[in-house]
C-alpha cells in the first residue's frame, strides 16, 4: 500500500509544484509548466525562445470541500517561423484550455453535475462540494455540450410524450437496440418527423415501432420507406379497452343489474335509517350531505352536457362543431354521442371503517343491557380488534345519544355490497374485468361476467373475442389474426367489428407487432424519465435544454 503521493498526480498534466499555500476555506497551489518547448498554435512550428512571463489563475477540483485555484506561471514564445502572421505566443497546457479559467477536469465535472441535476440543483450540491458556480454557468455547459451522433439506426421507437398534457406535445425516438434516446423533436407531426430523416439519411432505419396513429405511420411511410412497422403491443390492448368502455357504457343499466346485490328487507330499513355512516349512524351528516350535494351538481351538468351532444350529434353535426359549439374535448363526445339514455349517477359510498367487523358484536352486547365502553372494547380486542379505543368509544358515544333520544338501534349498515371486487359497476372497470386474466378472476368476479353474458348474447360475444385477442398479444401469436378479424366481424357485438375493421386499416404493422420481439416498452421507459427531467427543469428550462440533458442521459 502506498503512503506517498507525488504531487504530479494530483495536478494537472504538465504542470509542476512550487508552493503551496492555505487560506480559510481556500487552497492556493503556485505551479510551473516544466515545458521547455512550445508549438506555435498558428503554424505549427517549434520555439524554445522566451518572450515573458506572465500569471494565470485557474480553478481545479476541490481538496475534501475545499476550493483549490492554481496560480499557473506561463510563458510566451517568440515564433521563429518567417512566414507566421502571429509572432508572438502563448505556451498552451495540456489540460487547460486557452483563456479558460477552469481545468478540463473541473469542466467535466460540471457538465456531469449539469447534466444530471440541472442548474438550480446543480449549483447547490456543488457549492456543497466546494465548487462555487452559478446556476447560469451549469445551464451554459448543458448547451454547450456537444451532442451525440445519431449513426445507424435499424431498429427505430417512436411515441409522443407531453410538454402539457392535452395542449402541447413533442416526439422521441430510440435506438431499440442499444436502449439509448436517438433524438427529440418539438413536435408531434409527420413533417417533423419526415424533416428529421431528410437530415439524418444515414440512420437507415429497417424496423420501426410505433403507435397505431396517423402522424407517424404516415411519416414513417414517407421518411422511410423501406422499414417494417410494428404496431405496439401495449397500445394495441389500450385500443381495445378503450373500445370496450365506449361499447359498456351504452349497456350500463344493464351493468348495474348484473352487480344489484340480493339484500335482505331488514338490511336495507337499517341502510335506510343510519344512511351511510358506519361509525356515527345518527349523528347530522354535514359532510355527508356537502358531497351528496356536489354529486348531485355534477351529475345535473353531465346530464346537460349529454341533451346537448345529443341534439347536435342528432341533428347531423360534426365533430369538430359540436366540440368548438360545447367548449369540450373530443372524448367527451365520442362517450355520449351514442347514449341513448341519460348518465346514470353513481351513488356516494363512505369508506370502510376499521370497526366495521365488530359492529354486529357490539349493537348485540348493546342490547343485552352491557353499556360500558371500556367492557365493550376490551371484548372486542380479545376477537382481534387491534385499533385505538378512541374509534370504539365514539361508536358507543353514538348509540348511548340515540337511545336517549328514543331511536331504535339495530344495526349499522356496512360498505356495500353490489360492489365488484371494490370496484363499482362502471364501463370502465367491468371493461377491465374483460382484459384481466382468466385466473387472476375470483369467484364473485367470475360469477358477475357470468350473469353478464347470460343476459346478453353480444356481451357473451365481446368477452369471448376479447380473451381470445389479449391471449394472443400476450403469447404472439400473430398467426392466429386472421382467423380472429373473421370471427370478430362475424359477431353480434358491435364494438368488436368496429375494433377489426380498425386493425384491418393497419393490418401488416399489427401482425408484426404480434410476432416480432419490438415493442415500445423501452420508449415508454424513456418518457418517463424524460417526464422527471421536464419537471427539474421547471422554470427557465426550454425545449433545447431538456433534448441536451436527454441525449446525454
Amino acid at each position: 500500500m502506498r503512503t506517498v503521493v507525488a504531487s504530479r498526480e494530483l495536478l494537472p498534466k504538465g504542470l509542476e509544484l512550487e508552493s503551496l499555500s492555505m487560506e480559510t476555506g481556500r487552497v492556493s497551489i503556485h505551479v510551473d509548466s516544466g515545458a521547455t518547448r512550445c508549438v506555435c498554435p498558428v503554424c505549427g512550428g517549434g520555439s524554445s525562445r522566451v518572450h515573458s512571463r506572465y500569471h494565470r489563475t485557474v480553478s481545479d477540483l476541490p481538496w475534501h470541500g475545499i476550493s483549490v485555484t492554481l496560480e499557473v506561471r506561463a510563458r510566451r514564445f517568440f515564433c521563429d517561423e518567417p512566414s507566421c502572421e502571429r509572432k508572438i505566443f502563448c505556451e498552451r497546457l495540456p489540460e487547460v484550455a486557452p483563456r479558460a479559467r477552469k481545468t478540463n477536469r473541473l469542466e467535466e465535472a460540471l457538465l456531469a453535475i449539469a447534466l444530471e441535476l440541472g442548474g438550480r440543483a446543480g449549483a447547490r450540491l456543488a457549492l456543497e462540494l466546494g465548487i462555487v458556480a452559478a446556476r447560469d454557468t451549469f445551464l451554459r455547459r448543458i448547451k454547450a455540450a456537444p451532442l451525440p451522433e445519431v449513426g445507424r439506426v435499424r431498429v427505430l421507437g417512436v411515441d409522443d410524450f407531453a410538454f402539457k398534457k392535452g395542449s402541447a406535445y413533442g416526439t422521441i425516438l430510440v435506438n431499440l437496440e442499444r436502449r439509448r434516446v436517438v433524438d427529440l423533436l418539438p413536435q408531434r407531426s409527420q413533417e417533423s418527423l419526415v424533416a428529421w430523416f431528410e437530415e439524418h439519411p444515414g440512420a437507415e432505419v429497417e424496423i420501426a415501432t410505433r403507435d397505431r396513429s396517423n402522424i407517424y405511420r404516415e411519416g414513417l411511410a414517407k421518411g422511410a420507406p423501406g422499414a417494417a412497422h410494428v404496431a405496439d403491443r401495449w397500445h394495441l390492448l389500450h385500443n381495445l379497452a378503450s373500445a370496450l368502455e365506449g361499447y359498456l357504457l351504452q349497456k350500463q343499466p344493464l351493468l348495474r343489474k348484473a352487480a344489484a346485490p340480493e339484500e335482505a328487507p331488514e338490511e336495507e330499513s337499517d341502510n335506510a335509517a343510519f344512511g351511510s355512516g358506519p361509525v356515527m349512524p345518527n349523528r347530522p351528516r354535514t359532510h355527508d350531505r356537502k358531497i351528496e350535494e356536489a354529486a348531485r351538481k355534477r351529475h345535473e351538468r353531465l346530464v346537460g352536457q349529454w341533451r346537448d351532444i345529443r341534439r347536435l350529434y342528432l341533428a347531423g353535426a360534426d365533430l369538430r362543431h359540436i366540440c368548438k359549439r360545447l367548449g369540450i374535448s373530443a372524448g367527451t363526445v365520442y362517450r355520449y354521442k351514442d347514449l341513448e339514455e341519460p348518465p346514470l349517477r353513481r351513488g356516494y359510498k363512505k369508506k370502510a371503517s376499521v370497526l366495521d367487523p365488530y359492529v354486529s358484536y357490539l349493537v348485540a352486547r348493546w342490547r343485552e343491557g352491557c353499556h360500558n365502553g371500556k367492557r365493550l372494547y376490551r371484548e372486542i380486542r380479545e376477537r382481534g380488534y387491534q385499533n385505538s379505543e378512541e374509534t370504539c368509544s365514539r361508536f358507543i358515544a353514538q348509540l348511548r345519544r340515540a337511545e336517549a333520544r328514543g331511536k331504535p338501534v339495530s344495526s349499522v349498515p356496512r360498505a356495500k355490497q353490489g360492489s365488484i371486487a371494490g370496484l363499482s359497476p362502471t364501463a370502465k372497470n367491468v371493461a377491465a374485468l374483460f382484459m384481466r386474466h382468466e385466473e387472476k378472476l375470483d369467484e364473485e368476479q367470475e360469477a358477475y361476467l357470468n350473469r353478464l353474458c347470460e343476459a346478453d348474447e353480444a356481451l357473451a360475444d365481446t368477452r369471448k373475442l376479447t380473451r381470445e385477442f389479449s391471449e394472443m398479444v400476450r403469447k404472439l401469436e400473430g398467426e392466429d389474426l386472421d382467423g380472429w378479424l373473421k370471427d370478430a366481424e362475424e359477431s353480434r357485438s358491435k364494438a368488436m367489428r368496429s375494433f377489426a375493421a380498425g386493425l384491418r386499416k393497419d393490418l401488416d404493422a399489427v401482425g408484426a407487432g404480434l410476432t416480432e420481439k419490438w415493442s415500445n416498452g423501452p420508449v415508454e421507459g424513456f418518457v418517463h424519465k424524460l417526464k422527471l427531467l421536464k419537471r427539474q427543469g421547471y422554470g427557465r428550462a426550454g425545449f433545447e435544454l431538456l433534448r441536451a440533458r436527454m441525449l446525454a442521459a
